[in-house]
């Protein structure tokens, strides 16, 4: 079975975190664009607390993926976007620990003023390839 190539050049610097410069996808994978996820629980109810919204968050991903047969290692892009609070940060790196493991996917982590609800502190869109 033919994988993801994670392609980290030695010309660049080495990425900080669990991210990938790019990631080559062989042209024979499935391909699942997961929209913006946000911190809703099971149950459609929204924490107040960043922490909760992270561990949703994460959580609600690994969940979209389950739905498709996939996993967290088919995992190839996202993007991050967060209520300007650099403090959350490590919080957010450790929700991503938890639900992600090593995995080093390509992303970006882009600070926002606000999202699409006042209540909303972040979202997370990716996209996801399986062979």
């Amino acid at each position: 079975m033919t994988r993801n190539i994670f392609r980290n050049p030695k010309t660049l610097p080495k990425p900080e975190g669990k991210w990938s410069h790019a990631i080559e996808v062989p042209t024979a994978s499935r391909t699942l664009y997961i929209a913006g996820q946000a911190g809703y629980d099971s149950n459609g109810i929204l924490p107040l607390t960043f922490a909760e919204q992270a561990e949703n968050t994460y959580s609600n991903i690994v969940r979209v993926l389950e739905d498709a047969n996939m996993s967290v290692e088919d995992l190839v892009m996202g993007t991050i976007y967060m209520i300007e609070e650099k403090t959350n940060l490590d919080i957010l790196i450790k929700a991503s620990k938890k639900h992600f493991g090593k995995h080093a996917w390509a992303g970006t982590l882009i600070y926002v003023k606000s999202l699409a609800y006042p209540e909303l502190l972040l979202e997370i869109n990716a996209i996801a390839a399986k062979h």
